[in-house]
C-alpha cells in the first residue's frame, strides 16, 4: 500500500499575501534547504511544493500537512 503524498503550507493569516504559502526543498552546494515560497495558482503549488507523507509531516509541527487530494 502507497501511502498518501501532501505538502507542508505555511499559515500566518495577518500577512499572507498568496492563497498558498508552502514549503520547497532546494539543493544547492549539495545541502537540500528548505524555503518558503507562495502562489495563488493550485496547480503551481501541486508542481513544486515539497511533498511528503503525513508521518514524515510530524517532525514538522510548524507546519500544516495537507494531502494532495484535499487541496483547494
Amino acid at each position: 500500500m502507497t501511502e498518501k503524498l501532501g505538502v507542508l503550507l505555511v499559515d500566518v493569516p495577518d500577512i499572507m499575501f498568496f492563497k498558498y504559502n508552502y514549503i520547497i526543498d532546494t539543493e544547492e552546494a549539495g545541502t537540500s534547504t528548505f524555503i518558503i515560497n507562495g502562489t495563488d495558482f493550485l496547480e503551481k503549488l501541486e508542481r513544486l511544493a515539497y511533498k511528503c507523507t503525513a508521518e514524515e509531516a510530524k517532525k514538522y509541527p510548524q507546519f500544516r500537512w495537507v494531502a494532495l487530494e484535499g487541496l483547494e
